[in-house]
């Protein structure tokens, strides 16, 4: 094991398998590397008439996690080059800022996309994992 690593142990049961059955990973994480997770938050919206549901709605917002402090204020210095803001409301778990407007993405575009392109292809960071079921993905960065 490379000095300066931890190993950490994960659970993997995506299916809540029975104990003889589930499967444990083994992986080695650096404590030298930097991290940033993309977050998804899913609200849905039930309109109900007289106890008769009328309509769901359903919106999903993103946010972006970095291990360094560093790392967010470079992201939001990047969307505003990109005549963009990310301004993440914590209170309402949703998204107020703009959408940078990049190149790459000419017709749909969300906060989603906009994280990924920005970490993987200005950041200089790999995919490393997702977070189950369906909540997001991890990046790591090597030193």
């Amino acid at each position: 094991m490379h000095p300066g690593s931890i190993l950490v142990f994960e659970l993997n049961d995506p299916c809540n398998l029975q104990p003889a059955t589930r499967l444990w990973h083994l992986y080695c994480i650096s404590i030298d590397m930097t991290t940033a997770k993309i977050i998804r938050h899913r609200h849905k919206y039930h309109h109900y008439l007289n106890d008769d549901l009328k309509s769901v709605k359903e919106e999903t917002h993103f946010k972006i996690i970095f291990s360094d402090p560093t790392e967010m204020e470079k992201f939001k210095k990047w969307c505003k080059a990109n005549e963009g803001e990310y301004d993440y409301d914590k209170d309402n778990s949703c998204q107020r800022g703009s959408i940078p407007q990049i190149e790459a993405f000419k017709d749909e575009i969300c906060w989603c996309d906009i994280m990924a392109f920005y970490l993987l292809h200005v950041a200089e960071y790999s995919f490393y994992s997702t977070i189950h079921p369906y909540k997001g993905e991890v990046y790591v960065k090597q030193p």
